[in-house]
């Protein structure tokens, strides 16, 4: 886990994404430009956040035809896995239905890194069990 680079997503959902550029459902949003690390429109955690590595996005994650390779870029900057569990509870879309919001997407990284991964996560993102961290 790279620690740091968590704590700058983070940081960058709280003060510099607003809830009507946000959905975590989908990286970025149908008509959007998906060879732009900067994220112009509705995006999620990762889609918004690839500002922050825009160089080795461009250079290292993008495929021949232009578009970039989130999951990927995402695995590189943050160390998490998007098989492994911890990976789901910061970035996961299922939380499109529970907690859509930059706020709540930084605070669930904020809980990873101060507490660890929650038991009952997957509990919490689909909702049937309270929020930890609100």
């Amino acid at each position: 886990m790279k620690r740091d680079n968590l704590q700058l997503m983070a940081n960058h959902l709280k003060t510099n994404v607003i809830p009507e550029n946000f959905d975590m459902e989908k990286y970025r949003g149908d008509d959007d430009d998906f060879s732009n690390p900067v994220c112009g429109s509705v995006g999620c955690t990762v889609g918004t956040c690839s500002v922050l590595d825009a160089n080795n996005v461009i250079t290292n994650f993008t495929y021949p035809n232009g578009q970039i390779d989130f999951l990927a870029w995402s695995e590189d900057f943050t160390g998490l896995l998007g098989v492994e569990d911890e990976w789901s509870w910061c970035f996961g879309s299922t939380w499109s239905k529970t907690d859509n919001t930059p706020t709540g997407a930084a605070l669930r990284i904020e809980w990873l890194l101060n507490n660890g991964l929650p038991e009952n996560w997957y509990y919490q993102m689909y909702g049937v069990k309270k929020l930890c961290y609100m």
